[in-house]
């Protein structure tokens, strides 16, 4: 049934082998070990003030779109659901000693595999347990603003 997950009515696009570079900045070899690219993003709750939410740069978008899977943890799963499909997304406890735990088991089972991690507020302690777990992992932070969340009127209509 389409939309139930990866099958042949998938763009071609969409089935990245794990060890081909997401785009040009990947041109560094792919460790062993896989990549991580960590990603900021805001609050689902965040005001987007006067001038709407910041434009979410389309390399962010890109980079999730050939990931092989997407973690996050609950706050920024409504965003993140927005721009990777169910299937792709994986949602962590919260817990930085657990969520490197989960990250260094997954590429152990994935080596070479591309995934990200999208974080609302500090990714660092989780990057650094699944550092000291898998020490060979590439982990590489975006910077920008990474993941704005869809709002409730993009478009500009009124509630009633």
């Amino acid at each position: 049934m389409a939309g139930d997950g990866q099958g042949s009515t998938e763009h071609p696009r969409r089935r990245p082998h794990p060890r081909t570079p997401c785009s040009r900045s990947f041109s560094r070899a792919v460790s062993a070990a896989g990549r991580l690219l960590v990603v900021g993003c805001a609050a689902a709750t965040a005001d987007p003030g006067t001038d709407g939410p910041p434009p979410v740069p389309s390399e962010v978008v890109d980079r999730i779109d050939r990931a092989d899977v997407v973690f996050t943890v609950g706050e920024a799963e409504p965003t993140v659901l927005f721009y990777a499909e169910a299937w792709r997304v994986e949602l962590l406890d919260g817990v930085a000693e657990a969520d490197g735990s989960h990250l260094a088991a997954w590429f152990a089972a994935h080596p070479g595999a591309t995934a990200v991690l999208v974080a609302p507020g500090d990714p660092g302690p989780v990057t650094t347990a699944a550092r000291a777990l898998l020490p060979e992992l590439r982990i590489e932070r975006l910077d920008g603003p990474g993941l704005s969340p869809p709002w409730r009127y993009p478009l500009g209509w009124a509630s009633e």
